[in-house]
Order: structure tokens, then C-alpha cells, then sequence
């Protein structure tokens, strides 16, 4: 038998091995989320220490709620969205931002169709190809801190890549002419059931060389490849995983709480299932839902619109990175619709501009809308797919009149 002061020995020797364990499995896990993976390299890139405040200030209206206009506009849309939902040609969410201020935020239908748990504020959608406007601000961040050039060739990062005269730039405003990797995947990934990384895909393209689509920088072709590598150069840049880089840099700085780069093997709980057909079939998953930058974010409406407001500040990203990121950069077809870094660019007849992206990934379509000019933004997310969800022209004709004209591009 023990006595009280050998009892207490033994208990002080035990919380003391407890603590010792704790430290060194909190190291290994510093370690582990903090260290970057093979072939990425540390750089000076330093983390912005800001808070969301700066960016996003929901209290200061620019418009009058109870002002009549506001008030119809506002009965026209829950109309028109009631509308959709009646002819099941939507389930989703929905925030739209009139003049720097928020004046409708609606949620229609399941965040699970199959237990009928319904949608709320803080579930997340696959926001699919709007996620290039992340990866694009991720790359101006870097550049913004000379820690790359969008004149730099992808040699500097990929030494042995076999296509040559091709810059971080063409891969941004999408005239790389690269391969893409949505069609070579199937002839060369074997292994259907495992998924794809965005190493992956350079390590096909460095192996099988798949043929050039066209000449670098001859005219735009919209392609994910080029999305795949500027995450990937992320990761080479910044020394971190791309969906650390991610939440570190963007997300956590701007209180985006419910945003998130997807992991097929680790979902999370706040996700909406994605649905297709008038039977509610749910989505399955496929090998390349493991490739992110030219998707794979997931988000609310609610956080995206704090990407919006982020924007508009000009504090996370500079003003003259974001002109040329809103400026038209290919010219070979005539037209008013354009593509700049990461968003598409329409010029009005009127001399006002529109920034967008909308998305299309399995099941969900994303519409993000932005009218810079007097801060009006239309945001739609949906899990139940849809090709009517782009068709917004509706919206704009309810907030504006005739004056604006939308176009309805599926990503």
C-alpha cells in the first residue's frame, strides 16, 4: 500500500510524463501544419496581420431600407426567387448588395435533400470556378510583396516544364494555351478511384508532354489547367500548402469563418450535398475533385460578400493589382465582354463596368456579380443544378432597369 506522500509522488511524476507528452505532440503538430511539403521551399512572404473590421463594415449604409424604391425592389426579388424555387429551378442561397448595402439575403430549400435539414447562413457551397478569384488574389499578394512577377516564366518554378514563354501572367488571363487537364487525365490517370492532387497534374504534363493547345499569348482560352499551377506556384512561393495559404492569408484576415479549400477525404459538417434532376440524385465524387485552384473552394454567401467589401477596401490586396486584374487583356475577337486576371470583364454601353465570376461544379452553380462602380454586387450560390441560376438578367432589370446587361457564362 502506498502512503499519501508516495501517492502524491506518483501523481506529480504522471502529470509531469503528461505534460512532456503534450508539448512534444503539440511540436509534432506545429511541425506537421506548419512545415511545407516536398518540393515547396520557404520564402520571406509575410502573413497580413489585419482584422476583418478593416474591410468589412456592415453598419454603414449607403442606401435607405425603408426608402419606397428600396422596398419594391426588394418585393421584386423575393418574387422573382419565390418564383424559381416554385419551378424547382432552384435550391441555394442568395445575398445581393445595392450601392454598398446589403438589402436582401434569402435561403431556399436543404442543405441535405435526404434529411431535409434546411439552409441557413452558415452552410457552405462548392463555389467551383469563382474560386480562381481567390487564387488569383493569392498570386497578387505574392506579387504585391516582390515575391514574384507576372512576367516570371514557369521555368522558375517548374525547371524542367516542358512548355516553354509561358508566364504567371497567361496563366491568369487564361492565353497560355496549355493543355487541359480535365481531358488528359483520362487517357493517362489510370487509377480512377484514387484521387488527384495538383502535383498530379504537373507530373503527367512532365511526363507525357499532352499537346499544346496553341501558341502562348495568340488569344484567350478559358482552361482550368492554368489554375491548377498558379496554385501550385503558391505553394512554391509561400513555402505553405495551398488551402494553408489560403485560410491564412485570406480567410482568417477577413473573418471568412465558413470558407474553406475542399478535401475529398476530410468533408466537412457545415457542406451542402450537391444534387442534379428532378429525383434529387446525389453527387458522387470523382478523382479529380482532389485538384483545387480552378475549384474547391467552398463558401457562403455571406463570406463571399466580405470578399467583395475586401476588394472594394483595397487594404488585402492593392488598387493598382486589382485595376489590372479588372482590365481587359485579350483583344483578338470585338466585343464588350473580356477576361482580366481571375474575373470577367463586361464594359456597359453606359461606361459602367461589371467584375465577375460564376462557377460550375458537378451539382452547384456560383454567380458572383460585381457592378464596381457603385459598389452593387449579386451573389448566388445553389446545390441543386440549375443553367437557369446564370441567368440573372432579371435581377439586374429589377435593380436597375434596363440599364445593365448580364451575361450568363456557366464559369
Amino acid at each position: 500500500m502506498l502512503n499519501d506522500r508516495q501517492r502524491h509522488q506518483r501523481l506529480m511524476k504522471m502529470k509531469q510524463y503528461s505534460i512532456t507528452i503534450c508539448i512534444i505532440f503539440g511540436c509534432f503538430l506545429l511541425t506537421f501544419c506548419q512545415h511545407p511539403s516536398s518540393g515547396h521551399h520557404r520564402s520571406d512572404y509575410v502573413l497580413p496581420e489585419v482584422k476583418p473590421a478593416q474591410y468589412v463594415q456592415y453598419k454603414k449604409q449607403a442606401v435607405d431600407l425603408q426608402d419606397s424604391d428600396i422596398v419594391r425592389k426588394i418585393h421584386a426579388l423575393d418574387c422573382y426567387f419565390e418564383d424559381k424555387v416554385r419551378n424547382h429551378a432552384f435550391n441555394g442561397a442568395v445575398l445581393i448588395s445595392y450601392k454598398g448595402t446589403p438589402i436582401f439575403e434569402r435561403y431556399y430549400g436543404f442543405k441535405d435533400y435526404g434529411t431535409k435539414e434546411k439552409l441557413t447562413p452558415f452552410s457552405s457551397f462548392q463555389i467551383a470556378s469563382t474560386t480562381k478569384t481567390f487564387t488569383s488574389g493569392a498570386i497578387l499578394q505574392l506579387v504585391q510583396q516582390n515575391l514574384l512577377s507576372l512576367d516570371d516564366t514557369l521555368q522558375k518554378f517548374f525547371p524542367t516544364f516542358p512548355y516553354k514563354k509561358i508566364t504567371v501572367r497567361m496563366l491568369l488571363n487564361h492565353r497560355s494555351g496549355l493543355p487541359s487537364y480535365l481531358e488528359f487525365a483520362e487517357l493517362y490517370w489510370k487509377n480512377k478511384k484514387k484521387f488527384m492532387s495538383n502535383q498530379d497534374v504537373l507530373d503527367l504534363m512532365l511526363k507525357y508532354k499532352p499537346k499544346i493547345l496553341n501558341q502562348p499569348n495568340t488569344h484567350f482560352r478559358y482552361n482550368n489547367t492554368n489554375y491548377v499551377l498558379l496554385a501550385l506556384i503558391v505553394e512554391q512561393v509561400s513555402g505553405m500548402p495551398f488551402c494553408d495559404f489560403m485560410h491564412q492569408s485570406i480567410f482568417v484576415p477577413l473573418g471568412m469563418m465558413d470558407t474553406w479549400v475542399y478535401d475529398p477525404l476530410s468533408v466537412r459538417p457545415s457542406a451542402t450535398k450537391g444534387y442534379k434532376g428532378s429525383r434529387w440524385v446525389e453527387d458522387a465524387i470523382v478523382y479529380t475533385d482532389g485538384v483545387t485552384g480552378d475549384k474547391g473552394i467552398y463558401s457562403t454567401v455571406r463570406d463571399l460578400y466580405k470578399w467583395d467589401q475586401a476588394l472594394y477596401a483595397g487594404k488585402l490586396i492593392r488598387p493598382d493589382l486589382l485595376g489590372q486584374a479588372f482590365t481587359p487583356q485579350s483583344f483578338e475577337k470585338a466585343g464588350n465582354k473580356n477576361y482580366g486576371l481571375g474575373w470577367r470583364v463586361n464594359d456597359q454601353a453606359d461606361g459602367t463596368r461589371l467584375i465577375y465570376h460564376n462557377g460550375w461544379w458537378h451539382s452547384y452553380n456560383s454567380v458572383f456579380n460585381r457592378r464596381i462602380t457603385d459598389k452593387t454586387s449579386v451573389i448566388i450560390l445553389s446545390s441543386h443544378y440549375s443553367s437557369s441560376v446564370y441567368k440573372i438578367q432579371p435581377v439586374w432589370d429589377i435593380l436597375y432597369g434596363d440599364g445593365v446587361v448580364a451575361h450568363s457564362e456557366f464559369e
